[in-house]
This record gives C-alpha cells, sequence and structure tokens, in this order.
C-alpha cells in the first residue's frame, strides 16, 4: 500500500534577489529566462532601467529591474506583444504603489496622533470624573 501513497506536492519558489545585489544582463536573463536582446530592446524602449549607464559599465540590474521584467514577461501575453500597453500598466502599477506608500504613511502618523490624542482624553476625563 506504500507504493500507492501520493508523493507530498512540492512548490517551485520564485528567486527573490537580495535588495544590495546587482546583476549582469547575462545573469539577469538567466535568472528571468529571457534572452538578452530582448531586455536590450525592453530598455531602449523605457520598459525597464539598468542601474548603471550601459554605454560606459554594460546593463546592470538590481532587484527591482528583475521585477520589473518578470512583470513585463507576465504582461505580454495579456497584452498581445503590445510595448505601448506595457508601459501604461507598468506607469500605472508603480503609481499604485506610489499611492499606498503615501496613504500608509499618513495613516501611520495620523493614527499615532489619534492614539496619543485618545490617551490624553482619557486622562483629562479621569482627573475631571
Amino acid at each position: 500500500m506504500d507504493s500507492l501513497a501520493k508523493p507530498a506536492l512540492r512548490s517551485i519558489q520564485l528567486f527573490e534577489p537580495p535588495l544590495d545585489a546587482v546583476y549582469t544582463i547575462e545573469a539577469t536573463a538567466q535568472l528571468v529566462d529571457v534572452p538578452r536582446r530582448v531586455i536590450v530592446h525592453y530598455c531602449k524602449r523605457k520598459l525597464l532601467s539598468s542601474v548603471v549607464d550601459p554605454a560606459r559599465n554594460g546593463y546592470r540590474f538590481n532587484q527591482q529591474g528583475i521585477r520589473t521584467l518578470r512583470r513585463i514577461e507576465g504582461l505580454r501575453p495579456l497584452c498581445r506583444d503590445t510595448l505601448g500597453s506595457i508601459k501604461i500598466i507598468l506607469d500605472l502599477m508603480d503609481e499604485v504603489q506610489r499611492l499606498q506608500r503615501q496613504i500608509l504613511s499618513r495613516s501611520g502618523s495620523a493614527n499615532g496622533k489619534s492614539q496619543n490624542e485618545t490617551s490624553t482624553d482619557r486622562r483629562t476625563n479621569e482627573y475631571t470624573n
């Protein structure tokens, strides 16, 4: 009966580069499984940015660049390889993230103030009652 037991399911985790890592175009191409020429094309079309000047030091990408490249590759089938559409979606995604960070920072400071004000109000009510 042991031979009929189902093997445990295992999932492959996507490699997440360290925050401070910088990869050559060759390493990036292997990590994301995208040809170098396609990566260069994305850079020329301003969908993707190298962290250094490609004319001086070649193309190099950090964690953000690798994530962007993965997003582009995920959007290509949905956008029927229309790079203009992909660019618009990437810009909108960046704007949404920026606004989310802004809201979180405002709500964090607002929560801090309201908690302090609330505790001060409670202490004042305790003394006056």
